[in-house]
């Protein structure tokens, strides 16, 4: 499949570029930037479920933790140590560790998963110092003469057409 990239290497320039494709109705299939750039999600009306996910992982790694160590402590093994009740919060950091461990291992799953990422996954596309200092935009071929035209006027550095595989 044929695309259009633009190389920016300044954010004020690439946000000026998206802006132009937005009001222009021209459709930006991927931005590949070497850092995250909030104002693009706005921008581009990308929305994410991994911050909601994240929540929902939380809340079921404190439970299945509560339950891990309600049937370790209470049903399982029940020790008396000096009186106190088998199953007294003193474990509160076992459950944050535990929670926190959960948290961060599943949304990263969850993100390889959406973008899917995995080891010794061919790239599609590649551009020298793309994950150095260098911004890409990807339009679709057919917007060609739109997109040009836009690319020279916010400050593009490189225009190039690229066979893309999908």
């Amino acid at each position: 499949m044929k695309k259009l990239i633009g190389v920016y290497d300044d954010d004020v320039k690439l946000m000026e570029g998206i802006d132009r494709f937005v009001d222009n109705k021209v459709p930006v299939d991927d931005v590949i930037t070497p850092f995250v750039i909030e104002e693009l999600f706005e921008r581009l009306k990308i929305h994410s479920n991994i911050q909601f996910l994240g929540f929902v992982y939380g809340v079921l790694a404190l439970a299945g933790i509560l339950w891990g160590l309600y049937y370790t402590f209470v049903v399982d093994y029940p020790l008396n140590i000096g009186g106190k009740p088998n199953f007294s919060l003193v474990f509160v950091i076992l459950l944050f560790v535990g929670m926190v461990l959960t948290v961060v291992l599943l949304t990263t799953a969850t993100f390889f998963h959406q973008d899917r990422l995995y080891p010794f996954k061919k790239l599609k596309f590649e551009y020298p110092g793309m994950h150095d200092d260098k911004m890409v935009v990807l339009v679709p071929a057919s917007y060609k003469d739109k997109a040009q035209q836009i690319f020279k006027e916010t400050g593009a550095i490189d225009i190039k057409e690229v066979e893309i595989e999908d």
